[in-house]
């Protein structure tokens, strides 16, 4: 095979995410061509459209994904975080690469502050149930301000005083080379990441040539990680409509899980962790929704359904 065409969103951030993953291909594949596919998705086509107007957070995937199934791409370039947690039937992820940093951070207008130091009632811009959830757990005096576009964009809203703080994912910010001059990193306890936050997937289809070339960027680590990630948010039931933390690490022959379940209003929130083998990884994710659930989340999970509030974690 001497060409690969990788499908991609048109966003700064998702071209950006599609050239990384070029160029690791180019280093294992140095013979091969990449091109770049960009499908304008309808989230990217109506971008002052509420994004829970669209149902499930799949609407930056789908389309991409239907490139591939068409045979317009040979690959789809996704935030795994964006996929959901039921793999497509006639998809395969080929590939998740290295895992860029999964904090979130706070970045701010005028001076750096932590989130306690925010003064009261700053006004802090996130459209994430997750994120409002554990915000409004520390500090409940804050206004919460939906927010729309790419990380440009909403860095230029902050700029331009329509909120004092926002929360981004400090992969995007890498990704994008974007370093604000007032920022703070948010510590997991503070803010606990959607799963697979960071990380990168690659769709193929099943017996495509492509497979086999793309699968060499493939991270066991991170497969192992994310995967846990996923299987915790499949068995916990959650979707777009649930504000639900997850953050598997690895250490040693060990890992980490972390997960949490909060209500967006910040009144309650659910936490568990557990450390066991790598070989419990799958057994722990299923055991950390159960108790999740068994002590008082599911009612949670069923509130947010059922008021259909913002989507994507």
């Amino acid at each position: 095979m001497k060409k690969i065409r990788l499908a991609t969103r048109g966003s700064s951030l998702a071209l950006a995410q599609a050239h990384w993953v070029a160029n690791r291909l180019r280093l294992v594949c140095p013979d091969v061509d990449i091109e770049l596919v960009v499908v304008h998705t309808r989230a990217d086509l109506a971008p002052n459209r509420p994004l829970r107007s669209f149902g499930d957070k799949g609407v930056f995937v789908r389309e991409v994904q239907q490139a591939v199934l068409e045979g317009r791409a040979d690959a789809a370039v996704h935030s795994l975080k964006d996929l959901p947690a039921e793999s497509h039937p006639h998809l395969v992820l080929a590939a998740i690469p290295v895992r860029e940093d999964p904090h979130d951070m706070l970045v701010t207008r005028s001076e750096c502050c932590t989130l306690e130091s925010l003064p009261a009632r700053a006004r802090i811009a996130t459209s994430s149930l997750r994120r409002r959830g554990q915000i409004l757990h520390q500090r409940p005096d804050v206004e919460l301000l939906e927010i729309r576009g790419n990380v440009d964009t909403r860095l230029r809203k902050l700029e331009q005083g329509q909120a004092d703080a926002l929360v981004v994912a400090k992969a995007a910010l890498i990704r994008l080379n974007i370093v604000p001059p007032c920022a703070c990193e948010l510590s997991f306890e503070a803010m606990l990441p959607a799963a697979c936050q960071g990380a990168l997937a690659v769709e193929t289809q099943p017996h495509s040539v492509a497979r086999s070339l793309i699968s060499q960027i493939d991270d066991p680590d991170v497969r192992l990680a994310c995967e846990t990630e996923r299987a915790f948010i499949r068995n916990i039931g959650a979707d777009c409509r649930t504000p639900v933390a997850c953050l598997c690490t690895l250490e040693g022959e060990n890992i980490r899980l972390r997960a949490a379940v909060c209500h967006h209003s910040g009144g309650l929130i659910f936490r568990h962790e557990r450390t066991v083998p790598r070989a419990k990884a799958l057994q722990a994710a299923h055991e950390a929704a159960e108790q999740l659930l068994a002590s008082g989340a599911d009612r949670i999970m069923m509130q947010s359904r059922q008021q259909r509030g913002g989507c994507f974690q």
